[in-house]
């Protein structure tokens, strides 16, 4: 997909050994008399019987819908609140559809999901960052890769703290637990915000890719469709040990 300002390419793939892709994402465009706004997002699922699918699925809703309605206000001229104050809603509100559903229907209950949204303003390139769990950013700026997003992990934790390295926390065999997702009890996200640069690339990733393929393998010099489906082949090849969705996004 090609904006005014912006280059967007998506890949979503079930892996080798997954029986069915409990990762979901979407890419939406608004446009407002200012510009485009835009929503990146991807979330990883997780739950039994078919849950993780759906919490996935909730969450990614629920930022489209603050998303959607924010640009409705700006369109009326009158928007009121920051991207932040809508992206810090529009975590709340899938957290509460996710816990909802789960009280609904006991075979979901305790499902959950991962989830990073990015919503921009296509016409001045700021953004604001939504993060829970493990799904991550990462900004490609003067040739190098840079996380933007901390994982709400157990091993990420330790980490921080000093306890494990970071070679030890990519073969630890807690590196899955998180600390955070939507769907838990009393979960806290982050909202970070952020300006990009014409250049520059911004990419939200499950742990599918970055587990098998890492940034300093990743290469945007070409078309960024080609970039992220080659990158999802390198993951099979290695494997494929988990779904794989990538949102990516080039600014002009």
């Amino acid at each position: 997909m090609r904006l005014a300002r912006l280059e967007i390419a998506t890949e979503s793939n079930i892996g080798r050994r997954r029986r069915n892709n409990e990762d979901f994402h979407r890419v939406a465009v608004h446009p407002t008399p200012s510009g485009n706004l835009v929503l990146l997002a991807v979330a990883d699922g997780m739950g039994g019987a078919e849950a993780g699918e759906l919490a996935s699925k909730l969450a990614i809703e629920g930022v489209s819908e603050a998303a959607r309605s924010y640009a409705e206000l700006l369109t009326t001229g009158r928007p009121g609140v920051s991207l932040g104050t809508v992206m810090d809603k529009a975590l709340r509100l899938a957290q509460r559809r996710i816990v909802q559903e789960g009280e609904r229907v006991v075979a979901r209950k305790g499902m959950g999901t991962t989830l990073t949204a990015v919503m921009l303003t296509e016409w001045n390139r700021q953004a604001v960052i939504g993060h829970v769990g493990d799904t991550r950013a990462y900004r490609f700026s003067s040739g190098r890769w840079t996380q933007l997003t901390q994982d709400h992990s157990w091993v990420a934790m330790q980490v921080r703290q000093g306890v494990l390295s970071a070679d030890q926390a990519d073969e630890h065999p807690w590196r899955h637990m998180l600390t955070q997702a939507l769907g838990l009890p009393d979960v806290k996200h982050d909202i970070l915000p952020v300006s990009f640069a014409s250049g520059e690339v911004v990419i939200l990733t499950t742990d599918g890719l970055y587990g098998l393929v890492p940034p300093e393998e990743w290469n945007v010099s070409g078309d960024l469709q080609s970039a992220l489906e080659d990158w999802v082949s390198k993951a099979l090849v290695r494997g494929g040990t988990d779904n794989i969705t990538i949102v990516g996004a080039r600014f002009r």
